[in-house]
């Protein structure tokens, strides 16, 4: 091996590969922006230093990168396999690319080629990282390269004595000696490595380092097969095919339905597959337990541990690497089969539908839930019997559904009509039924073969208990509230009509003469808006609203208001705060939908649910039973009045509710 510098304009017209079993790349804008920081200190630097020049008092300054490891290709003097260093040399290569842009300075440029990753070969050899329409976003590499690019082109645009150095710039790294009036380039550290495959380098250098996880250290034993196999082109092929199936596979864990089906949508690794190596390294570890001692070869790491700085855990690649110590070359496929088997079975109940929601019900709905890991155990001991074997789909659905009734049911001797609100160890019950309601209904909707998306569902946080029909108001409410309250009912009291009144007292008074009737009305609404006016005289200000002798007053007009919406909806205090008077919506939407009643409330819910992708900041995921509440979809027969939430709506919102619950909870055997 030799290490030298070597003037970065020698590798100008060298050509490099970047092998599969290394980590993509990965640098972001912080590390990006402190690459030309770095460079543009040096060129002030050498500006600084020009009088010495002038003067014969020339100084030897350069900037030196970090080393680039590579091993030489047998078959081609220019060639060279990249070892450690394609995060710089790739940045270095998009940022020659931008300072490439005028044609009188077609400096020659490196190439980069990626074996066995065409998509971001193509990517990065046909420049499609300078379009910003070109699709970037569906592979990680590409997405890292995209928003190096972009970070480049900022960084010279921020400040305009930047973009008037593209030329200072430009002459760092293509400086040539019979071209350049100036002494003054850019080095980098040349590791050649010699004697060794470049597999077998890879190894040497990158073992114990912490940049490289677990997952990538797997990979890299299962794409080793060209170089470390005896069976030439045969071995070369498997190891393209596995490297091809590993892209595609975690391309397929990356669909956000499927990976909430069995991961925290909070949970932002960047392989998936890892889920899969978890379990496959689980079993292969437990097989190669000592039959004397009982003991396994590794364990992994507790989460205090995992928690604590600069820690990772490498028992995976430790598992696999003893497995195919033990097992030699065929352990590769061994390994592979495994994986693919995995990644088959957890497909197979993504792709059921009824098995993707109740495993991803089964997922969400404990208040403390398994890690990802312990998880995908859980569900595959209930899919196969004693032997190991998949037991049949009828019998794998019923334990699911039976677990999911195990999780969700009540207390003995608690009832749903007996929830409410104003019970605080209630709310996490109504949470969970109403969880288990907003499932169901997706599993009931085959049009356009819907899927509950429980990732939007956690990503918006949707646990929220929102009023279908409005809280009553009190003066604890603050200032602020209860003077928006009063407008609020001001505006809705405004738009009521005389037969809303007569229905009123017709309620109470059923025998009643019609000229008595409005009689009474007429009275009802005069006192309703005498309560009114007071409400908006004693909250003018906030002084007066403080005011102690005016608080009795104030709360005696509110209950007046509160009380007649609550006759229109037919609603009680008892049932105001009932699971039938409760729907989920996310906190921000809560906030939104304040006091409104439901016309006005389903406006606000539905914009902001159809507003996810145009205003992010202003959306959220509305779950289909939230939809339906609203949309009064379980009166769809006889809505009535689309204002108020009624008595029939909240008898078909609870009927729903309990033939829900009880399809889990209360099963009818056959």
């Amino acid at each position: 091996m030799s290490i030298q510098p070597k003037p970065f304009y020698e590798l100008l017209k060298l050509k490099f590969s970047i092998p599969p079993y290394q980590r993509g790349y990965r640098w972001d804008r912080e590390q990006v922006e402190a690459l030309l920081d770095d460079l543009l200190d040096f060129i002030r630097q050498y500006v600084k230093n020009s009088s010495c020049r002038s003067n014969n008092q020339q100084e030897d300054i350069y900037y030196c990168l970090q080393p680039i490891a590579v091993v030489a290709d047998d078959n081609d003097t220019n060639h060279y396999i990249v070892i450690d260093g394609q995060q710089r040399l790739t940045t270095i290569y998009l940022l020659l690319h931008f300072l490439r842009n005028e044609e009188e300075w077609n400096f020659p440029i490196y190439t980069l080629s990626m074996p066995k990753r065409d998509v971001q070969h193509e990517y990065v050899n046909n420049l499609d990282f300078k379009d910003c329409t070109k699709q970037y976003s569906d592979n990680i590499d590409n997405f890292y390269i995209h928003e190096a690019y972009e970070t480049i082109k900022a960084w010279f645009g921020k400040n305009p004595r930047r973009a008037q150095m593209r030329n200072d710039f430009r002459m760092l790294f293509a400086y040539e000696p019979d071209k350049s009036e100036f002494n003054r380039d850019v080095r980098v550290i040349w590791y050649q490595i010699s004697g060794v495959t470049a597999m077998e380098a890879f190894r040497r250098l990158n073992y114990g380092k912490i940049p490289l996880t677990s997952t990538e250290l797997v990979k890299a034993l299962m794409l080793q097969g060209g170089d470390s196999m005896a069976n030439g082109a045969h071995s070369r092929g498997a190891a393209y095919r596995r490297a091809l199936e590993w892209d595609s596979m975690e391309h397929a864990l990356h669909n956000p339905y499927l990976w909430a089906m069995l991961s925290d949508a909070g949970d932002n690794s960047l392989s998936h597959l890892e889920l899969i190596l978890d379990f496959v390294a689980d079993r292969i570890n437990e097989e190669m337990k000592d039959p004397e001692s009982g003991l396994t070869p590794f364990t992994r790491k507790d989460k205090s541990v995992l928690d604590s700085k600069d820690s990772r855990d490498y028992f995976n690649y430790n598992v696999v690497n003893e497995y195919l110590r033990r097992k030699g070359d065929e352990g590769i496929e061994l390994v592979w089969s495994r994986i693919r088997r995995t990644f088959n079975l957890i497909t197979n109940w993504y792709d059921n539908r009824l098995w993707y929601h109740l495993i991803g019900l089964l997922r969400m709905l404990p208040v403390k839930r398994k890690s990802r890991r312990e998880f995908l155990n859980f569900i595959h001991r209930m899919s196969v019997n004693s032997e190991g074997k998949p037991i049949d789909r009828p019998e794998f659905t019923l334990k699911l559904r039976t677990e999911i009734g195990n999780e969700a049911r009540l207390p003995n001797g608690l009832e749903l009509n007996m929830l409410s609100y104003n019970e605080s160890k209630h709310r996490p019950l109504i949470i969970k039924i109403l969880k288990l309601l907003n499932v169901t209904e997706s599993i009931s909707d085959y049009s356009e073969e819907h899927r509950f998306a429980f990732h939007l569902f956690e990503q918006f946080n949707v646990t929220s208990l929102e009023h279908i029909h409005p809280q009553n108001i009190t003066t604890d409410a603050g200032y602020e509230d209860f003077y928006k309250w009063v407008n609020r009912r001001g505006e809705d009291f405004e738009q009521l009509h005389n037969t809303d009144f007569i229905g009123i007292v017709k309620n109470d008074h059923p025998d009643m003469a019609p000229d008595e009737l409005k009689t009474i009305a007429s009275e009802l609404k005069a006192e309703i808006a005498k309560a009114l006016a007071t409400l908006r005289n004693l909250t003018a200000t906030q002084k007066s609203y403080a005011d102690k002798d005016n608080q009795e007053i104030l709360e005696r007009a509110s209950r007046k208001l509160d009380r007649l919406f609550g006759e229109l909806s037919g609603i009680k205090e008892s049932e105001l705060h009932s699971i039938a008077n409760m729907a989920l919506v996310d906190q921000p939407t809560n906030s939104a939908l304040q006091n409104y009643f439901l016309d006005k409330k389903r406006d606000i819910l539905m914009r902001r649910h159809n507003n996810y992708n145009t205003e992010p900041s202003d959306s959220t995921y509305a779950p289909p039973a939230t939809r339906r509440v609203f949309s009064k979809d379980y009166s769809r027969k006889e809505p009535g009045d689309m204002r108020l939430w009624q008595k029939k709506d909240r008898t078909n919102y609870l009927n729903a509710i309990t033939n829900a619950y009880n399809s889990f909870c209360n099963p009818i055997k056959p």
